[in-house]
């Protein structure tokens, strides 16, 4: 007798909690009807997700020598400033190491011409 109220509670409970959560996915007009364009606007948000998730994936990139290192890894937020701790020599003058995506590359300050690259071992 106590597992069947345990597990009629149980049932309850869970479906209690989809019935809530698919009222709040859904958002009706004051008519209580579902409008069109929130359907639309639902649509919409799907493929901006679909577009960014597309970027995500492109974004790791096996960097090679004589590429150019985009302008976006350039910064201070991928500057390698103790390089001597990853086993990386001194950079030339003019030169400094960027780590971007588990890669160190070594690359021209003013240009950001690759001269080198070591994939990081973890």
């Amino acid at each position: 007798m106590k597992r069947l109220i345990t597990a009629s509670l149980a049932v309850l409970m869970l479906a209690g909690t989809a019935g809530a959560a698919s009222a709040q996915y859904r958002d009706y007009n004051s008519n209580g009807r579902y409008d069109q364009r929130d359907r639309a606007y639902e649509q919409g948000r799907r493929d901006q997700a679909r577009v960014e998730d597309r970027q995500d994936r492109r974004e790791y990139r096996r960097w090679a020598r004589g590429q150019r290192l985009d302008a976006r890894y350039r910064g201070n937020s991928y500057y390698v400033s103790d390089y001597r701790r990853y086993g990386l020599r001194q950079p030339p003058r003019g030169y400094r190491w960027q780590r971007v995506n588990d890669q160190y590359v070594l690359a021209a300050v003013a240009t950001g011409l690759i001269a080198s690259v070591i994939i990081a071992n973890r």
